[in-house]
């Protein structure tokens, strides 16, 4: 009986010592999230520019056919959170550019800002360009500026190039992205077809350009 006793105090000691050796310490866990604005970017009509019927007879044969500005507003809202934020363009058709096309629009126009528009047996149809235009937040109008990559911020005069160029909006005279909640402006399309003889007029041919934008936090 002693023996029991003994290894049971023993047992009891142990495991004492254990239970104060782990009180000894504690661990504080300090948790959350940071979460960017939640921004929500639209168009009007789902973003579609609709040219509708052109007749092929008034295409040039031998020179490049620019038709009218069309525009599609652009609405960025956050909410009640001011938030830094931009945009790239992304040319879906870039397979399809018709190198020089742009020219037809006048002068600083680049390859840069020259959107495909598909191509038709083979046949490239055109091209077109965007310009930001009437940017305003819910307190002051905006100017555009753009860097390239993660380069320097530049005054910019709207024309829109493609990736890697991202293009913000400032409200004051230092050219820098500014912490805005929402914002409205439009984007100006100008597409311009290529030459009649370029073309197969024989058939249906579809304006196809397609472009996503991406909005990034800054």
């Amino acid at each position: 009986m002693k023996k029991i006793v003994g290894l049971t105090f023993g047992i009891a000691c142990l495991a004492a010592a254990i239970n104060a050796h782990a009180s000894s310490s504690a661990e504080l866990i300090v948790r959350g999230t940071i979460k960017p604005a939640a921004c929500n970017l639209s168009m009007t009509g789902g973003g579609i520019v609709d040219y509708g019927t052109i007749p092929s007879g008034q295409l040039l044969p031998t020179a490049f056919n620019p038709l009218l500005p069309k525009t599609a507003p652009l609405s960025i809202n956050c909410g009640t959170t001011p938030a830094k934020f931009g945009l790239k363009f992304v040319d879906l058709q870039g397979a399809s550019k018709v190198p020089g096309i742009l020219n037809a629009l006048g002068a600083g126009y680049t390859e840069a800002h020259n959107y495909g528009l598909g191509a038709v047996g083979g046949r490239r149809t055109g091209g077109f360009a965007i310009t930001l235009k009437d940017l305003r937040s819910s307190t002051s109008t905006l100017a555009p500026i753009v860097r390239v990559g993660t380069g320097a911020w530049q005054n910019s005069d709207g024309k829109v190039a493609q990736a890697p160029s991202q293009y913000s909006w400032r409200n004051t005279t230092a050219v820098a992205p500014a912490a805005i909640s929402q914002l409205t402006g439009t984007l100006e399309v100008r597409a311009v077809i290529n030459r009649g003889q370029d073309l197969d007029l024989s058939r249906d041919t579809v304006l196809d350009g397609r472009a996503t934008l991406e909005l990034s936090y800054i």
